[in-house]
């Protein structure tokens, strides 16, 4: 790691997090923390107790939807896992992603950017003048989130964006903290880290207090507000290959998209790629 981008602090971490997390582990670099994270726990559950955490300063084979890579600098970007062990009926766990997505929202509005949550995985801000790109308009991709289950527990990923330059940016959609000009302090990527770990936190007990009922707790709410997908047409992949076009009109309780269709009929989708049609430009 360069000076220009100081590796993670892990005694710091420790020190700031506190007793916010039931276990730390900051590593040189991963594979995919997410998937780090879960062979571990897969391994040894006992030894991952709920809200634990693994960071890696360097992630080199980065996962998105569908398995898709996700590839980013060494020391540019916050590449970090949660292992949540909610207790709320399974039924629920498509909102952990979601609330993931709401965490990452509240950590980036922090630095003084607007953030919108593009369901199901991405964290976008707009960017006023900047070049139109189909399906995201004016709208650059800051973070991104994936939530997988393992066992009884989910791993929550979430990658931002943080330092990167605009020449190590791996798409035309995707902006970093710095290129937004966002207020950034000594140490970027931990105190990032620290604020998304409280707002994860919080969102996370609310969630669980009213059993996984996201509507119950004023998730949905939120999210709702917060979404850049809500009301915007959209073409969603489907698995099996069929291709469903409509506007998206809400969320099901379980936290997937209702999407209606042309007819007035309703879906929810639960899986697929969403594209925007149009995302609105700021």
């Amino acid at each position: 790691m360069t000076s220009e981008h100081p590796a993670l602090d892990a005694a710091a971490l420790e020190a700031r997090l506190g007793d916010l997390v039931a276990r730390l582990e900051v590593r040189a670099r991963a594979g995919s923390t997410n998937a780090e994270l879960g062979a571990a726990v897969r391994a040894e559950p006992e030894a991952w107790p709920d809200f634990s955490v693994l960071v890696a300063d360097h992630q080199e084979s980065g996962r998105g939807r569908a398995g898709r890579d996700w590839q980013t600098p060494a020391g540019t970007s916050l590449t970090v896992s949660f292992l949540l062990r909610p207790g709320v009926p399974p039924s629920s766990f498509g909102w952990v992603s979601l609330l993931g997505a709401l965490a990452a929202v509240r950590a980036v509005g922090a630095s003084g950017l607007v953030a919108r949550a593009k369901w199901p995985n991405d964290v976008v801000v707009g960017v006023r003048g900047a070049a139109h790109v189909d399906g995201w308009g004016s709208n650059r991709k800051v973070a991104g989130v994936l939530g997988e289950v393992v066992g009884d527990a989910v791993v929550l990923g979430i990658g931002v964006n943080v330092t990167q330059t605009s020449d190590e940016l791996p798409v035309p959609w995707a902006a970093s903290l710095a290129t937004l000009d966002a207020t950034l302090g000594e140490h970027p990527r931990e105190d990032l880290l620290v604020m998304l770990a409280h707002q994860l936190w919080l969102l996370d007990e609310q969630w669980r207090a009213a059993d996984g009922d996201a509507a119950a707790a004023g998730i949905a709410e939120e999210y709702a507000a917060a979404s850049a997908t809500l009301g915007q047409a959209v073409v969603v992949e489907l698995p099996g290959g069929r291709v469903l076009a409509g506007t998206a009109d809400g969320f099901a309780d379980d936290g997937a998209l209702l999407v209606r269709r042309a007819d007035g009929q309703v879906e929810a989708v639960r899986s697929g790629d969403v594209h925007h049609v149009r995302l609105p430009d700021v």
